[in-house]
């Protein structure tokens, strides 16, 4: 890991692959905002208006969601962990974030966050921990927010998730996946549920990006389709970009004092 200056002057890290590819990791958030497989091509979408400034999510790359995803509990969106500042562990080669004052105020519980990727050439495999270092039990959910660079988001698909159920976030419903791919003329927010081994394909005009997960058993699909309204996203920006998350909503895990647990995302590269 190597300590260069991101965007507005961020503090950032740098792991680079002897084949070429690298990935950058901003300490706020803990977040992943690049990741150039070997042959230099950026895989991930950032928009060009995310705030680099302290209490902020970055909008793009790879935020990490904990303890709460999207509105399902007392916190704010997704929870604080892509808004708080994170350090590196220059031994361990991983971001890491503990308790504060600040966490202890919204959710009483101690704990410790790792996340740490490992790349080659065309994969990358990002890998969260979640530690309990307190004397309570807690439950958390948890995902890995990854938005993927496409060319145009309306020429793309995700594949592998047919008949599987899934929750509407739009209309609210649960409904049953019938078709072989899902496509992106409208928004689409969507959380597929106990996917298993899925194998989960995004197609776009840049390559096909496989993607796979270890101990996440949900799969979330987003693109906010062209009346988003958010404001660190440029009006034509939801075209550049389809998010496929591995998660865990549906079945928090519990960690007793001095459990841990582990989940990966898996994102393999075919030109």
């Amino acid at each position: 890991m190597n300590k260069i200056a991101g965007p507005g002057d961020s503090e950032c890290y740098q792991i680079t692959h002897e084949s070429g590819a690298e990935v950058v990791i901003a300490c706020q958030g803990g977040h992943i905002i690049s990741w150039k497989t070997g042959d230099g091509v950026e895989r991930l979408f950032l928009s060009e208006d995310a705030e680099f400034s302290p209490g902020k999510a970055i909008r793009g790359g790879v935020p990490v969601i904990f303890p709460q995803f999207s509105d399902q509990g007392p916190f704010g969106r997704h929870g604080f962990a892509r808004k708080s500042e994170w350090t590196a562990d220059m031994e361990s080669g991983r971001m890491v974030f503990e308790t504060t004052d600040s966490t202890l105020g919204e959710w009483p519980f101690e704990f410790k966050l790792g996340l740490s990727v490992e790349l080659s050439a065309d994969k990358l495999v990002i890998s969260l921990s979640v530690e309990n270092v307190g004397l309570k039990p807690f439950s958390f959910q948890g995902a890995l927010h990854t938005y993927l660079k496409v060319d145009d988001v309306r020429e793309a698909s995700v594949g592998g998730l047919q008949n599987h159920d899934f929750i509407n976030e739009v209309t609210g419903k649960s409904e049953r996946d019938q078709c072989r791919s899902i496509t992106f003329e409208e928004e689409v927010d969507r959380a597929y549920l106990d996917v298993g081994d899925a194998a989960v394909v995004l197609q776009s005009g840049i390559a096909e990006v496989c993607l796979g997960a270890e101990n996440f058993s949900d799969v979330v699909v987003w693109n906010p389709g062209a009346e988003h309204g958010i404001g660190d996203l440029p009006e034509d920006g939801w075209r550049e970009f389809v998010c496929v998350e591995a998660a865990q909503i549906q079945s928090p895990p519990t960690l007793g004092a001095g459990e841990a647990w582990t989940g990966s995302q898996i994102l393999h590269v075919r030109s």
